[in-house]
C-alpha cells in the first residue's frame, strides 16, 4: 500500500498525472488501482529521463516544441477524430518514429509509425465519450534521437 501512495504522489506531481488521480481513487478487485498496484513499486520510483513532458524535459530541455505533438480533436459523426502533428524536421539521421494515442484506461486507441521520408502527422478515429463525459487521452511521440515524449488531452463532446 505504501508503494501505491508513492505512485499516486508521483502522478500528482505533473498536470497530466493529477488528471489521472480520480481513476485510481477506487480500490478493490477489478479497479484500475488494483490493476496497477503491482506495477506501482517500479513506476513509483521511475527516475528522470525516461519519459519526457513539456513540464519535465529532462536532458532534452529546449526540445519540447518539436517533440510534443500538437493535438487537435473534432467530432465527426459518431467518432472523434484526433489529429497529431509534430513541428519536427524529418531526415534519415533524425526523425519522429511513431505517434501513439492511449486512453486514460491504458487502452491503445491508435498508432502510426513513420519513416524519415514521411511528415509526422497522424489522424486517429476514436469512439466518442458519452454525452457530457470526458475522455482522457495520452499522446506519445517517439523521436529516434530524443526519446519518448508524452502529452495529455481531455476530449469532450
Amino acid at each position: 500500500m505504501s508503494e501505491r501512495r508513492e505512485f499516486l504522489k508521483l502522478l500528482a506531481a505533473t498536470p497530466a498525472g493529477a488528471a489521472l488521480i480520480p481513476l485510481f481513487a477506487e480500490t478493490g478487485p477489478g479497479t484500475l488501482a488494483a490493476e496497477v498496484e503491482c506495477a506501482a513499486g517500479v513506476l513509483g520510483k521511475l527516475p528522470e529521463n525516461i519519459l519526457y513532458t513539456k513540464e519535465r524535459p529532462g536532458v532534452w530541455k529546449g526540445k519540447e516544441g518539436s517533440h510534443i505533438p500538437m493535438i487537435a480533436a473534432e467530432k465527426s459523426g459518431d467518432k472523434m477524430v484526433v489529429k497529431l502533428e509534430n513541428k519536427h524536421g524529418m531526415a534519415a539521421e533524425h526523425y519522429i518514429v511513431r505517434h501513439t494515442v492511449v486512453a486514460g484506461s491504458g487502452e491503445v486507441l491508435g498508432a502510426k509509425t513513420f519513416s524519415w521520408k514521411d511528415q509526422p502527422i497522424s489522424t486517429h478515429e476514436i469512439k466518442l465519450p458519452a454525452e457530457g463525459k470526458e475522455q482522457h487521452v495520452f499522446v506519445l511521440s517517439y523521436c529516434n534521437l530524443h526519446d519518448l515524449w508524452v502529452a495529455h488531452a481531455v476530449l469532450k463532446v
